[in-house]
């Protein structure tokens, strides 16, 4: 059985991005490359579920992997993905090809949603306090950290974490 696990680059406040603002990429408020090459490695030839609008952010298929896109737009083209209206039926589908890892990748009310069954979470948790509107949903509860490796990149602090639900 595949373990459903969340990927995720936050603040220390939970934000994810601001989507009333332009940042580096598409209202995230920080440039951490290291973040972006961590997220290639754990979810290279995995199949992973994201949002429309946080697909916006590549803009393109990723390579290797089964990009699955939730949308509720019935019309919403994706060449080279997979199109799904609920997380449910995307989730189904994905287990059907995949033993190992299913990711769900954003935006803020699928990771709401998707949490609840998760096994894993997958956290780039950004030292501070950022602005914005579009938050990670509330984990303290969630598990048990497995992994922690802090870093620097581009003036800021960060760690990568593990958490299992067991």
């Amino acid at each position: 059985m595949a373990l459903i696990s969340l990927i995720a680059a936050i603040s220390e406040n939970r934000i994810l991005a601001d989507s009333k603002k332009e940042h580096i990429r598409v209202g995230i408020p920080w440039d951490i490359p290291s973040d972006l090459q961590h997220f290639q490695k754990k979810t290279w030839r995995h199949p992973v579920i994201l949002g429309r609008k946080s697909y916006a952010a590549f803009n393109h298929p990723l390579p290797n992997r089964t990009n699955i896109i939730l949308t509720r737009s019935h019309d919403y083209k994706a060449p080279g993905c997979l199109v799904f209206y609920s997380l449910s039926e995307a989730v189904t589908w994905a287990k059907m090809s995949e033993k190992e890892e299913i990711f769900i990748a954003g935006g803020g009310e699928i990771f709401a949603e998707a949490i609840k069954f998760a096994n894993k979470l997958y956290l780039t948790i950004v030292e501070g306090n950022f602005e914005g509107d579009v938050y990670f949903p509330e984990f303290t509860n969630f598990g048990t950290v497995t992994k922690e490796e802090h870093s620097q990149e581009n003036d800021f602090q960060f760690k990568f974490v593990e958490i299992e639900r067991f």
